[in-house]
């Protein structure tokens, strides 16, 4: 039995600078640690460029939000059932897996698609939603949902 009250949300993800500038930094870490290791180059720059591909395929994905399987939309029914929005058009019902993190500055939130096989994750900043649909977010998150 819940005792939370749930209006109807509905978040737009938009781009956010603050996480593309922390996964440009550890992306370029990786290859400065790299590249700093008593390895052959031979060796290491193959490792780099993965590094530097996997970083560029996330920063499409999950912060310019122009791939396909981007989610760009996320939203909450009145009946506390979340749903998510690709930039396909494809709308899929998800379940917040309790490995998701929710903070005032940072929320990880790792969801399981209904008809996917594996977890999507969404990685929401203060600049990437609105002020007021984040703080709602957030107190489902911690008090409405079912994993809560």
């Amino acid at each position: 039995m819940t005792h939370y009250s749930l209006k109807p949300l509905h978040v737009d993800l938009r781009l956010s600078r603050l996480l593309a500038a922390l996964l440009g930094g550890v992306g370029l870490g990786a290859c400065l640690v790299l590249a700093l290791m008593p390895l052959p180059l031979w060796l290491v720059l193959p490792f780099c460029l993965a590094g530097v591909l996997a970083t560029l395929h996330v920063m499409a994905c999950d912060v310019l939000l122009r791939l396909p399987a981007s989610i760009i939309a996320l939203e909450v029914t009145a009946k506390g059932e979340l749903r998510c929005a690709t930039r396909a058009g494809e709308w899929h019902a998800a379940t917040v897996l309790g490995s998701s993190t929710v903070t005032p500055w940072l929320t990880v939130l790792n969801l399981k698609l209904e008809d996917r096989r594996f977890a999507r994750h969404v990685v929401l900043t203060p600049d990437r939603v609105a002020a007021e649909d984040f703080r709602r977010l957030r107190v489902w998150l911690k008090w409405g949902s079912p994993s809560a």
